[in-house]
């Protein structure tokens, strides 16, 4: 977002408050999963960024978790038994589209409107320091004759659902078949650790779990699933670069509100997000973190939810037998 973007936003923002008298009262922002996970750590930089800088009429943003379900408690908590006056926001993931196709929640994807995309972390595969391939044509060419250990965590997480996506392409792609056995870790961190180990070959990781991991050496970096090269890993080529199309993933993180909330105060939200998203001190906090910021519409933010639907929708009968 550029600087005369945020600044109209600015006065869009500071023009809806005076019109509205909104907000009156607190913001709270639910998160629908234990503390300490990407998701809270975004939600209270954001609280910590707009209480310095005095944003939202110098309201206080509070963060509530609501951890359950795979998300899905915390998400029809906004959807259905909150007041949609715009006082009661979520960290919106990939999980607020998974959980309607995957499970029987009160709610769909339409319940909730983004108001900003705050944290866009393209996905990267990685592979053993020592594994015998140094890209995708390699490791192609290793899997002939081997079986790959790919580690996720957890069968139907978007762990899991990424690994299935990329194999996949990259079966029909290349015209050969990938064999491989799957290994669950329960964090990102058991993920690097078993390929540190020796334990799995390759896995699949966002830039803000393994960024580390790759630039101090401990493992390699295959391609990013991007459009254009990360800042952050420059030296790592996408997927489209070396030829293959269509892989471009990552965990994007939004802030949403119910579908219910009314335009004008839902306008201010957008508006004051995106001031505070895209300032400076938003930033550093996030980028201080080992998260990558960012400041997307709701329109760019839809293309996320749809190729994350399209994805999951072809999924759903291996997924739920995979229940049974």
């Amino acid at each position: 977002t550029s600087g005369k973007e945020a600044g109209a936003a600015e006065k869009g923002a500071e023009t809806a408050q005076a019109e509205l008298s909104f907000p009156e009262k607190d913001i709270t922002i639910i998160v629908p999963f234990d503390a300490g996970g990407g998701n809270d750590i975004v939600a209270r930089l954001i609280a910590k960024v707009a209480m310095d800088g005095g944003y939202f009429g110098g309201k206080n943003v509070i963060i509530e978790n609501q951890p359950g379900g795979g998300g899905a408690i915390g998400q029809a908590y906004v959807a259905n038994t909150a007041e949609p006056d715009g006082y009661t926001l979520l960290t919106f993931n990939a999980s607020g589209v998974t959980n309607p196709i995957l499970k029987d929640v009160p709610f769909s994807v339409d319940d909730f409107k983004t108001i900003v995309c705050c944290n866009a972390d393209p996905a990267i595969l990685i592979a053993r320091a020592d594994a015998p391939f140094d890209d995708v044509k390699g490791l192609l060419e290793y899997a002939k004759t081997n079986k790959l250990i790919i580690n996720d965590s957890g069968f139907g997480t978007s762990s899991h659902i990424r690994t299935l996506d990329w194999t996949g392409k990259l079966e029909k792609a290349a015209g050969v078949t990938i064999e491989y056995q799957s290994i669950h870790a329960d964090s990102g961190n058991m993920q690097i650790s078993e390929l540190m180990g020796g334990h799995a070959d390759v896995t699949c990781l966002t830039a803000g779990e393994c960024s580390e991991a790759i630039l101090e050496g401990n493992v390699k970096a295959i391609a990013i699933m991007t459009e254009e090269r990360f800042e952050g890993l420059p030296d790592v080529p996408t997927f489209k670069e070396l030829g293959y199309e269509g892989f471009i993933d990552g965990a994007d993180r939004a802030i949403s509100c119910s579908s219910k909330v009314p335009d004008d105060v839902y306008q201010y939200l957008v508006g004051e997000f995106t001031r505070l998203c895209s300032s400076e001190e938003f930033i550093k906090a996030m980028t201080d973190a080992n998260l990558v910021p960012a400041c997307r519409s709701a329109e760019e933010y839809q293309k996320f939810i749809d190729f994350k639907t399209e994805l999951v929708t072809s999924l759903k009968d291996y997924l739920l037998a995979g229940e049974e």
